[in-house]
């Protein structure tokens, strides 16, 4: 059986791939973050007996793999009101319960094949960086600061620099109005505008590229898009081109050697799957950063990859596979 710990929360990926499931009549149990709190089904997790019981079924000794698809609570447990002092602690305290379960189930799961494989580390772009570095991808140069006297020396050995988020930034919603940080490119006038102290940001070389590419990893095979932009306002954030009728998607072979490069970027990171982000320039190819849980769904049906249908077969795969 394939075990899915995903959320209800709209989550493009993981419907499609269990669909090819269902059409292969291929054993699986979706567990959704939000049935951890839920009164529509019954679980128990024996800690003495390592076995997780859901709805009077022993479920780990049928689980041959575990597909990990952004399991993590995606609304309030209950209701309260900021001006209520307790309420509110007792939410932080519930949240705190949650994660040690769903941490506790990672430990649980440990000795079955997962994908993504869980990082130990989390998902830190930081790290992958400096590792990404050290197999010979080209990066950009990077660095994390408190105050604005080094980001004006940063600022004179590149010709541009952005800050960027270190690990995710969420949307926030207030009204009708919808907010979330994004990447920034700054100019002179916004770094002098800068306070002398902030909170620490990761700065980084602005790369003048030709187009962007978001390559699709699974354990050792690329399925590559690249995202070329026609138009004259790009935006600095790829996101925030989606919508523009300039932008157009078309499936791209990355040279050989970078896909050597970059599988062995992987494979130093313990990384079974993932979303890359490249850059392109006149003479090389950026490295970014990568997804572990990325989203796929695009760039699979710009270029026809029928990436759900490929995730499907992989962990298909697995089911006869010995652990």
């Amino acid at each position: 059986m394939i075990l899915i710990l995903t959320t209800k929360y709209y989550e493009q990926g993981t419907t499609p791939v269990v669909d090819w499931l269902i059409h292969n009549r291929t054993p699986y149990l979706i567990i959704h973050y939000e049935d951890l709190i839920s009164k529509n089904n019954k679980y128990v997790l024996d800690v003495i007996n390592k076995d997780i019981i859901v709805d009077g079924v022993n479920i780990k000794s049928k689980i041959k793999i575990v597909f990990y698809r952004r399991f993590f609570l995606s609304s309030k447990i209950f209701d309260y009101s900021d001006d209520d002092p307790v309420a509110k602690q007792l939410h932080l305290e519930c949240i705190s319960e949650l994660e040690a379960i769903t941490n506790y189930l990672k430990h649980f799961f440990r000795d079955i094949p997962q994908f993504p494989i869980k990082q130990s580390y989390g998902e830190n772009k930081l790290l992958y960086l400096e590792y990404a570095s050290k197999v010979g991808l080209q990066c950009p140069k990077s660095l994390i600061t408190n105050n604005k006297e080094d980001v004006l020396k940063f600022n004179s050995t590149c010709k541009n620099i952005i800050s960027k988020p270190i690990y995710y930034s969420n949307y926030y919603y207030v009204d009708q109005v919808t907010y979330s940080v994004r990447t920034i490119k700054y100019t002179d006038e916004m770094i002098e505008n800068l306070s002398d102290f902030f909170f620490p940001t990761l700065f980084q070389e602005a790369i003048n590229s030709i187009y962007e590419i978001r390559s699709f990893y699974l354990d050792g095979k690329f399925y590559s898009t690249a995202a070329i932009f026609l138009g004259k306002n790009k935006n600095i954030d790829i996101k925030l081109n989606y919508k523009s009728i300039n932008l157009n998607w078309v499936s791209f072979k990355l040279p050989a050697i970078i896909e050597e490069k970059l599988d062995l970027f992987m494979k130093s990171m313990n990384l079974n799957t993932g979303s890359i982000d490249l850059l392109r320039t006149d003479n090389d190819f950026i490295f970014l950063e990568v997804n572990p849980v990325g989203q796929y769904s695009a760039p699979s049906d710009y270029c026809n990859y029928y990436l759900e249908y490929e995730i499907s077969e992989y962990l298909k795969d697995r089911l006869n596979a010995p652990i």
